[in-house]
């Protein structure tokens, strides 16, 4: 598991992202929501992750609201 530590905003809260691949339906919700975190794969099926471990935003929060799959889990990192 990949840890990171803020260096310049100690404010933000930072969240681990994982997505399970496998069980994501490739609706884009989360790439469109959260472009600086997830992005389609090359053949536009699948989302990926850009970073694993970023701040948590209003826009990351929504768009692990919004998975239908609910493959999108944060930890603490």
């Amino acid at each position: 598991m990949e840890t990171c530590t803020p260096a310049r905003d100690t404010a933000a809260t930072f969240v681990y992202v994982s997505l399970d691949t496998y069980a994501c339906n490739g609706c884009a919700g989360c790439a469109e929501l959260c472009p600086e975190v997830f992005r389609m794969d090359e053949t536009g099926d699948k989302a990926e992750l850009l970073d694993g471990c970023v701040p948590l935003t209003p826009d990351l929060a929504e768009a692990i609201k919004m998975c239908a799959q609910q493959c999108i889990e944060l930890e603490p990192c």
